[in-house]
């Protein structure tokens, strides 16, 4: 279907959002540890691009559709409440991630509401757009198109707002992620990392690193290394704490041959 080209970027990044979301709900199906992967890869593609995606609709593309009838009334409406119920779901498989954990049901119903979601924009609201908005008004919208399978080498960590997970990126072999927490706040309980070492990096406000029972301060250009099997638990100090935790990626479960039987 030819798209007018106002809206070419925003269909752009509907095509990027269905592949995400068809992996989210793929990886639903795996143990807990692929599933924590599939869902870190998600959010940090939902924080790079489908944030600012829904900014740009809300400010440039949706009001153009405020005086043109009920039938767009309910489109809008429609659309704005997929929003905030995709934001709802993220961040419930944000505060999972945080603990470490991603929860089948959650990743199957947010990848089905976001592909639901483009399907409705695709197939209706842009249509609607296309036939009631003039020309004019369609060309001064200016989206800039994005690329979301272009690298990001230099990433803003202070920037990004909110609390649990903000962003996060994987390599093939390390995994990170950036993460803020409010005054006394945290990821909740206490956790046991029993595969790989994790670095914890304090860069804005401090934290309390429960390791074992011993206490350690960490503050803002500090950092601390839990060793792998250690339990820990992270409390934010008076001012809140944002966070870089950085560990060597997991392996996915390989099938490999069995160990020869002992004569």
């Amino acid at each position: 279907m030819k798209r007018h080209a106002a809206l070419v970027p925003l269909a752009h990044d509907h095509h990027h959002a269905l592949v995400e979301a068809r992996r989210l709900s793929r990886g639903a199906a795996e143990d807990e540890v692929e599933r924590v992967d599939a869902a870190e890869r998600f959010l940090a593609f939902y924080a790079a691009d489908t944030i600012e995606h829904f900014r740009e609709e809300e400010e440039r593309l949706f009001p153009l559709l405020v005086d043109q009838g009920d039938a767009a009334n309910e489109l809008l409406v429609r659309a704005l409440l997929d929003h905030q119920r995709i934001h709802a779901l993220v961040q419930r498989l944000r505060e999972g991630v945080a603990a470490t954990s991603a929860d089948a049901a959650t990743m199957r119903e947010l990848g089905e509401l976001l592909h639901g979601h483009i399907r409705l924009e695709e197939r209706e609201l842009f249509p609607f757009i296309e036939a009631a908005v003039s020309e004019q008004e369609l060309g001064e919208i200016a989206i800039e198109p994005r690329d979301p399978s272009a690298e990001r080498q230099v990433v803003d960590l202070i920037g990004p707002s909110g609390t649990g997970p903000l962003w996060g990126t994987q390599s093939e072999d390390l995994n990170v992620t950036l993460l803020a927490w409010p005054a006394r706040g945290g990821p909740g309980g206490e956790h046991r990392n029993s595969e790989r070492d994790v670095l914890l990096v304090v860069l804005e406000g401090q934290a309390t690193v429960m390791l074992e029972g011993d206490e350690h301060l960490v503050r803002a250009g500090q950092a601390l290394v839990v060793e792998k099997g250690r339990t820990r638990k992270i409390s934010a100090g008076a001012d809140g704490v944002r966070y870089l935790s950085i560990h060597l990626r997991r392996r996915p479960l390989e099938i490999g041959r069995a160990a020869p039987a002992k004569p």
